[in-house]
């Protein structure tokens, strides 16, 4: 995504998806843990979508996404 020029950074999906618990339990609507990565990285989940994680987990995923802007 550019902004003013800049190209803004986006966030990887492996960085994303190392933090979830990756059991494809569908609780939080995605088909898999791939999925539900893929749309955080698009902006669309937040941490706090996914049930099964874990707290300390939950916070390095925050931390991690609070340094992307997304324009939805």
């Amino acid at each position: 995504m550019i902004v003013f020029g800049k190209i803004r950074p986006k966030p990887k999906l492996i960085e994303i998806l190392k933090l979830l618990p990756r059991t494809n339990c569908k609780e939080c609507g995605e088909p898999t843990c791939m999925v539900f990565a893929t749309r955080m990285a698009e902006g669309v989940k937040v941490p706090q979508d996914c049930p099964p994680l874990g707290t300390e987990n939950k916070l390095h995923l925050e931390e991690y996404m609070s340094q992307f802007k997304f324009d939805i």
